[in-house]
């Protein structure tokens, strides 16, 4: 997670050219409309698209097992709830009797719940969830890693945004990767002494945890105290920040952006008036 957020790629196309405004655009509109979105035939593009332009922007490969992993480690709670679509009521825009067809199902008369298992409608939904998770994963990714947090910060700003607003956001974003990598210096440094915090017994879980709880919080308490010092030194909250970002565009910007919002604003036209995307 450290070398993830502290990432600083190749300088690429879309690293170099393209401004931090346009892919915040662009990454917010896509995050978006995939949350919105459950059917995978609408999700696919953006993927797809994602994919490309992470390959292109030369993302860490090892990034994407990371994410291949977490969409493993849903498998249950993703199972448990497409076997609970098979009933055809739940679409609104697939043909009902499509979405009824079984490929595995089974009725259970306890609780009322009836028929539960593999539809053709819940098969899709399935997909259109991995797809979903698998698309915001992606486009983060490519945000990530091709975006500096100063790039972020200076762009933010420069659109006026409270300066409170911009720490907080600012400070969430390296928080993580440092205390991550604090904590993975502590464990190995407990581990090296012996230290094991493997067990079923609760009561040896606890005490097993005090070698790790300790320097932790000890370590989190000076990380308070510094970036409180930190913050006092650059005076802040005592006027007005200067970013270092103009918000000029180039003609290529502005034509992504316009390219975006149109696709934006017809994309969520279409999914209100047409309920396209939807199931």
């Amino acid at each position: 997670m450290a070398q993830m957020l502290g990432y600083r790629g190749p300088k690429t196309f879309f690293q170099s050219r393209i401004h931090p405004l346009t892919k915040m655009i662009i990454f917010f509109t896509v995050v978006f409309m995939a949350g919105i979105w459950l059917d995978v035939r609408y999700l696919l593009p953006l993927l797809i698209t994602g994919l490309i332009l992470a390959f292109f922007a030369r993302v860490p490969k090892r990034w994407f097992i990371v994410m291949l992993t977490a969409i493993a480690l849903t498998w249950w709670p993703t199972l448990r709830t497409t076997i609970a679509q098979a009933n055809s009521a739940y679409f609104q825009v697939l043909d009902p009797a499509w979405a009824a067809t079984p490929i595995a199902t089974f009725k259970i008369n306890f609780l009322g719940l009836g028929t539960l298992g593999l539809t053709y409608g819940s098969t899709m939904w399935m997909l259109g969830r991995v797809a979903r998770f698998a698309t915001v994963a992606t486009w983060a990714l490519l945000f990530i890693g091709t975006t500096p947090m100063s790039d972020i910060t200076n762009t933010l700003y420069a659109l006026n945004v409270p300066q409170p607003v911009v720490f907080v956001l600012q400070m969430t974003y390296k928080f993580i990767p440092y205390m991550a990598s604090v904590l993975s210096q502590i464990t190995s440094a407990q581990k090296l002494r012996g230290w094991n915090l493997r067990t079923i017994n609760i009561a040896k879980l606890f005490r097993r945890s005090v070698p790790l709880a300790n320097p932790l919080i000890r370590r989190t308490a000076v990380i308070v105290e510094q970036v409180t010092i930190a913050t006092q030194m650059r005076g802040f909250g005592s006027g007005k920040v200067t970013p270092l970002i103009d918000l000029h565009l180039p003609s290529m910007d502005k034509i992504i952006i316009a390219v975006f919002v149109f696709f934006f604003v017809v994309a969520m036209a279409a999914t209100f008036a047409l309920d396209a995307g939807q199931l």
